[in-house]
């Protein structure tokens, strides 16, 4: 931790030394004002924003990531998909933010890879007042837990549910399906508030790689789910790698 916050404050320091000039996050949490008090963050809550994006924000990306490449390995018709979408939309320069839109296939994958492998695949909420879910009484005080991994393979949402099918995320599909049939950043008032930031971060690195190289298994690894905090591939996920 004090290896952490030597990096995180030494930023902070040296953006406020400078007037936190910028356009980036930081520059726009400190230029935040309290509504009330018109004074602004102090180090201790910009730390503690920066912590969070800092780890929060990478080992979850990393391990959807991961899974996807995973999934590509095992499906090459569908990695072939992908670099013929990134062929047609990019050419030979790199993806920016501006191309999003338009790689539809790209993020089709990763939605695909997040609903068989949510790197948040246990969520829990406490109960603030006494309710009822489904006819069953919960208490206040009461802890539910809720499994984006059960419910991204419940065959009434999902027919065929093990089996990796990108194309379950198009609009005319994603539309006949529950709102919640499908929650890899949780939802309502608690949803995960770096939802757009990961899937931007996602599709990017995935089209950048994509369409310069391929990743192979190597032979005979097998990839195991670990389900700690956050979804990881037990033992990593050894690859070689190819000039696409």
């Amino acid at each position: 931790m004090r290896t952490l916050d030597d990096i995180v404050l030494g930023i902070i320091r040296a953006r406020r030394a400078r007037g936190g000039d910028g356009d980036d996050l930081l520059a726009t949490l400190l230029e935040l004002r309290d509504e009330e008090t018109g004074e602004g963050m102090t180090d201790r809550q910009l730390r503690d924003e920066v912590m969070t994006l800092l780890l929060a924000g990478h080992e979850t990306t990393a391990n959807a990531l991961a899974w996807t490449w995973y999934l590509l390995a095992c499906h090459p018709d569908v990695a072939a998909n992908l670099r013929a979408e990134l062929a047609a939309v990019l050419g030979t320069r790199r993806p920016g933010v501006d191309d999003l839109p338009h790689l539809r296939w790209t993020r089709m994958i990763i939605d695909e890879a997040m609903r068989l492998y949510p790197p948040a695949w246990f969520i829990s909420r406490r109960a603030k007042e006494d309710d009822e879910i489904g006819g069953y009484h919960v208490p206040a005080g009461t802890t539910v837990a809720l499994s984006p991994w059960v419910t991204h393979r419940h065959p009434m949402f999902w027919p065929d549910p093990e089996t990796f099918d990108p194309e379950r995320f198009t609009p005319e599909r994603a539309a006949t399906r529950p709102r919640f049939a499908y929650f890899p950043f949780g939802g309502g008032p608690r949803l995960c508030i770096g939802n757009t930031f990961a899937l931007t971060e996602a599709q990017l690195v995935l089209a950048t790689v994509a369409s310069r190289w391929r990743l192979e298994l190597l032979p005979g690894h097998v990839a195991e789910p670990e389900p700690l905090v956050t979804l990881r591939p037990r033992d990593g996920l050894p690859m070689r790698v190819h000039r696409a």
